[in-house]
């Protein structure tokens, strides 16, 4: 029984430790939002839809307030984990002291971050403009693209999805348009108010992490308070769910609501919570075939089983295909989703199509097709561990999302924000560093996407000249040169073999 002094204050450093860098990390993202402000420059004429556009006009130098910025923020939070676990591990009742305080520090966060341009992504600008439409000219955004409107003054902010319906699901679009239908019409606001919802639900799912969930081994001491600080106080998590405000943040709180309800017996309500983030976004609903064969598993007998297979038979396509019927007749309603298996980008896959592309054009035509028969191939095998107990629900649901990330013909930087919900309730070594260094390489990969092509290697005269001139172009180039570290140094600790005794590493060195 440890002495209530040393109680005190080993409690009052783990807080002085949190005050310390949570005031740093806010003042890093008061930094950004001082220096990338929403307002005005969203106001800018022009299509003003990335970090390198804002940085015009010789401001570009601005640009490095964002990566040193990024680098106290991972350092920062890192410590903050640090001092959390450690803390935790030793007086576990304690620590959960801290989650008043630790939740504090995220919300302020998030508040100042809704005054920040979207900087890597005006995905937001795109709901409220289909929100507006939606309003304005009764034009379901399911079915009518942003362009059918040239003469709307915000159809030019769509950008590339000027001329696609939306990938969303009804959910989403019912919850995007309830802003638009109170009044807020204007851009600025609009962006905001979608920003809102993103901090509500962030705000949701931190709550639920820090008060109601359970880790699934709990040997490995992780507390409340450092799976809450995990989510709320990561980096990635802060800047895209909220600082750019993408609707992945709404769809990976429901699915956390899930995986809660479905910690604590409540099956049904658990499934229902499934659904409805599919129905905000598309990849929650790869998850529900795992949930489904799990809850079979776990059934005593026979005719549970059955009461279940039709539960959810009733409850997930049910709801599901009800929600779509209501939006519009099939199959037009999927016209978004349909689309969206098309778009290609900055992934592991299209990279190895790019390069194969230059060497032999028909063979890497099979390329990015096979990738999803990789990728099925591989959740078959997620599927048969998980039949033969080799997996749990948790670690199937982590794994999936990281494979379909890296096997996927398009990355986006939040994407990572799927399997943060599973890495949260299953905060160990593997977890916690796989999605540490990919939230970090994730959010650095923007010294290629902008600062390095753009800015100096397109007019670089050893590539313009040099060997590689004949393939001197932005895809050909910075494809691979970006997927080869973002997508490898997440595996670096295996590639060291850290993990060779488990047990000791998670207790002794993961943080």
């Amino acid at each position: 029984m440890p002495k209530p002094q040393k109680v005190t204050q080993a409690f009052l450093a783990a807080r002085k430790e949190l005050i310390l860098w949570g005031s740093i990390s806010a003042g890093i993202y008061l930094a950004f939002v001082l220096t990338f402000p929403l307002i005005p420059y969203i106001y800018h004429e022009g299509k003003m839809l990335d970090l390198e556009m804002i940085l015009r006009n010789g401001t570009r130098e601005l640009v490095w307030v964002y990566i040193l910025g990024l680098g106290v923020l991972f350092y920062a939070f890192w410590r903050i984990m640090q001092t959390l676990q450690r803390f935790s591990k030793e007086y576990a009742e304690k620590s959960n002291e801290l989650r008043k305080l630790t939740l504090g520090f995220a919300a302020a966060c998030g508040f100042i971050l809704l005054g920040l341009y979207p900087i890597t992504a005006l995905d937001v600008a795109v709901y409220v403009v289909n929100a507006r439409n939606w309003v304005l000219y009764n034009a379901n955004p399911l079915f009518v693209p942003p362009g059918a409107f040239p003469n709307d003054p915000l159809s030019q902010l769509a950008g590339e999805y000027v001329d696609k319906t939306s990938p969303y699901g009804p959910v989403w679009e019912v919850m995007g348009r309830i802003p638009v239908q109170l009044g807020i019409r204007d851009i600025g606001a609009g962006i905001i108010a979608m920003k809102v919802i993103s901090l509500l639900a962030f705000m949701g799912m931190a709550y639920l992490i820090g008060w109601y969930s359970k880790q699934q081994d709990e040997k490995f001491a992780v507390s409340r308070v450092t799976a809450l600080a995990f989510f709320a106080l990561n980096p990635l998590v802060l800047l895209e769910a909220l600082g750019n405000g993408h609707n992945d943040m709404s769809m990976a709180a429901f699915v956390m609501l899930g995986l809660i309800l479905w910690q604590r017996g409540k099956w049904a309500w658990a499934a229902l919570a499934l659904t409805v983030a599919s129905l905000i976004k598309l990849p929650a609903l790869i998850f529900l075939p795992l949930f489904g064969l799990n809850l079979l598993m776990d059934a005593p007998t026979w005719k549970e089983r059955i009461t279940r297979t039709l539960g959810l038979g009733v409850i997930v396509l049910g709801v599901f295909f009800l929600a779509y019927r209501l939006m519009g007749p099939f199959p037009e309603v999927f016209s978004g989703i349909v689309q969206s298996f098309a778009r290609r980008s900055f992934s592991p896959a299209y990279a190895i199509y790019v390069i194969v592309r230059e060497l032999s054009p028909e063979i890497s035509k099979l390329i990015l097709p096979n990738t999803r028969y990789l990728f099925l191939l591989i959740y078959a095998f997620i599927t048969i561990a998980l039949l033969r107990r080799k997996l749990t629900l948790l670690e199937a649901g982590f794994l999936t999302y990281f494979a379909m990330i890296y096997l996927s013909n398009a990355f986006r930087m939040w994407y990572p924000l799927w399997f943060i919900p599973f890495a949260a309730l299953n905060l160990n070594s593997r977890t916690f560093w796989r999605t540490f260094l990919f939230s970090l390489t994730v959010e650095f990969s923007i010294l290629s996407y902008y600062i390095l092509w753009r800015w100096y290697w397109r007019t670089w005269d050893w590539g313009l000249t040099g060997p590689l001139a004949p393939y001197w172009d932005y895809f050909k180039i910075m494809t691979p040169f970006t997927v080869s570290w973002v997508f490898t140094l997440p595996f670096l600790a295996d590639l060291a073999g850290w993990w060779k005794d488990k047990k000791k590493y998670a207790e002794e060195l993961w943080l």
